[in-house]
């Protein structure tokens, strides 16, 4: 009893400049690309913990604003009016949420811009936006160029994932055909022809001791003798708002093959 006692003082606390205002939380780094597109910068209270990651689309001046994460009494502590959790998260903290009157929502993972936009609409209903104006979608109906997509651990991803999706948005197709994410052998790559291949996560990754896109030699000559663009991995931790700007450099890449 002392905690919680102790938790929503720091709630009140943690409101008390401008009651009415909204305080928007993001738990991760999937709910801060949500929040940051389509959430006012002085209605965010908190970002999540990787927001000073440089997979984060958070701006500078925002890279500094209070780290929250799944944990109840942390969030509680921020004084939020709504928390956005990650897909599958919340499961502990979601009670004590609600024991507190504070609202909360969760992003349903997905792997296509249909989901994307349903993700958004989530958000802007709770926001209370009256109005959601979906992305769209336009299948370009031409002659598509055969895409390769290649993340600096070497895997890469088929039909069902949204790398998929931002290829076929893009206006290519996606030379890999098995479906999912997965990690093929190097000579299974490198027998490959496609038109262009889109490196991810080269740059901007996080580090790991699985690293053949970066560092095995037979696929750094693939890339370098394939007409290839880097997309950031900032823009698509997830399908968030980031995979249209993705896509379009995709397509971009792709004009340029022309």
């Amino acid at each position: 009893m002392r905690v919680l006692t102790l938790i929503f003082s720091g709630l009140l606390l943690a409101g008390a400049d401008d009651p009415d205002r909204p305080r928007i939380v993001s738990t991760s780094l999937c709910g801060d690309a949500y929040v940051l597109s389509m959430v006012a910068h002085k209605d965010i209270a908190a970002l999540s913990w990787q927001a000073g990651d440089t997979l984060s689309t958070a701006p500078k001046n925002l890279k500094t604003k209070p780290k929250a994460w799944d944990d109840g009494e942390r969030l509680l502590a921020l004084g939020p009016t709504l928390v956005l959790f990650g897909p599958g998260e919340g499961a502990a903290a979601k009670p004590l949420l609600d024991k507190a009157g504070v609202r909360h929502i969760t992003l349903d993972w997905g792997e296509s811009f249909p989901a994307l936009n349903r993700n958004r609409a989530k958000l802007s209903k709770a926001l209370g936006k009256k109005h959601f104006n979906p992305f769209i979608l336009i299948d370009i109906n031409v002659s598509r160029p055969k895409i390769l997509y290649l993340s600096a651990s070497g895997g890469t991803a088929g039909p069902g994932t949204y790398v998929n999706a931002a290829i076929w948005r893009a206006g290519g197709k996606n030379i890999v055909t098995t479906s999912g994410w997965h990690t093929p052998d190097v000579e299974t790559l490198i027998r490959l022809e496609p038109d262009l291949i889109v490196t991810s996560f080269f740059k901007d990754g996080y580090a790991s001791v699985n690293s053949t896109g970066l560092n095995n030699k037979l696929l750094q000559d693939k890339i370098k003798a394939t007409p290839h663009i880097n997309v950031p991995g900032k823009l698509w931790p997830c399908a968030g708002p980031g995979l249209y700007e993705a896509s379009d450099i995709i397509a971009k890449a792709i004009k340029g093959l022309e």
